[in-house]
């Protein structure tokens, strides 16, 4: 069954090769509705999340947030079906990141760095487009994916420009071996998603709520004394991204246990408030929940 649905996968990408983009935008806009209206795809975790994090907005104000985030879903799953064919120099085109200096200027004092994101917009196409730029190697931690043969595929696509690619279990020996090589690198983090387990969580005030968020930025920054930057995606328009870097924290041998981590959910928050709709809020983000707190009532709306 592995192997059937690793061919499978491989079909629908090459078949994606030959889709052009403003095709590919109208099957986006189609599987949206699909997704929204018809099947309505995790529709009470996104009303839920966005009424949790925007308690001042009408259901009629958050209605087109949740349709824009269907669509925000459907463009990512398809650009990154298209990507796995699409020419390095077309995915740099499309993504550009705009100050990787910020970076670059700690790898030239011979430090490793952190570079902590979130799922916002499209976080595929910077696996293409950063690591050329940076005066390092870069270093992806990720999660394995369950089948080995997809997992395989994907990670030799991400790794088409050097990219290095290291399960979330190795991280701390890549690290301390760069480290200890005096190789200065750049670890790549996706740092907003729910633990798995309350043990170690650190709990920050994330979109007006109390959030279990995952400790390993901050627990590795602290411990390996790399500075901490935080990047996010812009979409310019549909199909055409920036790449934005700024400092998180240059001393993070200073801070205190939680104090990185709240950072990152305070810059986040910022760039999620600015424009909502491209973010994944079809995760269930805050499936862990405080004791103590209660959270507001949620009203599910029958037809936003």
């Amino acid at each position: 069954m592995k192997r059937l649905s690793f061919w499978l996968t491989r079909a629908a990408v090459e078949l994606f090769r030959w889709v052009p983009f403003w095709l590919l935008y109208r099957l986006s806009d189609l599987l949206a509705f699909v997704l929204h209206r018809v099947v309505g795809y995790r529709r009470r975790v996104v009303w839920e999340n966005l009424q949790r994090a925007f308690p001042d907005k009408t259901l009629d104000q958050l209605a087109p947030i949740v349709r824009g985030a269907y669509r925000n879903l459907t463009d990512i799953m398809l650009e990154t079906l298209k990507s796995y064919t699409l020419p390095v120099a077309e995915i740099q085109r499309r993504s550009r990141p705009v100050n990787p200096e910020v970076v670059n200027r700690h790898l030239d004092a011979g430090k490793s760095v952190i570079l902590c994101g979130g799922h916002y917009a499209n976080w595929e196409y910077t696996g293409v487009s950063m690591p050329p730029l940076f005066h390092g190697a870069t270093i992806t931690v990720y999660k394995p994916i369950s089948n080995p043969y997809t997992n395989t595929f994907v990670n030799q696509s991400r790794g088409r420009v050097g990219m290095i690619m290291v399960s979330m279990d190795e991280t701390f020996a890549a690290m301390r071996q760069r480290k200890a090589q005096n190789a200065p690198a750049v670890f790549i983090l996706l740092a907003d998603q729910s633990p798995s387990n309350r043990k170690g969580a650190h709990w920050v005030r994330f979109l007006n709520q109390d959030t279990a968020s995952l400790p390993g930025v901050d627990v590795l920054a602290r411990r390996m004394h790399f500075p901490v930057v935080f990047f996010y995606v812009k979409r310019i328009r549909r199909g055409f991204y920036e790449v934005h870097f700024s400092d998180l924290n240059d001393a993070p041998e200073q801070a205190q246990e939680g104090e990185i981590t709240q950072a990152f959910a305070h810059a986040l928050e910022n760039i999620i408030r600015q424009k909502p709709t491209d973010w994944l809020w079809s995760h269930r983000r805050w499936k862990m929940k405080r004791t103590e707190p209660s959270t507001p009532d949620v009203v599910h709306p029958t037809s936003p």
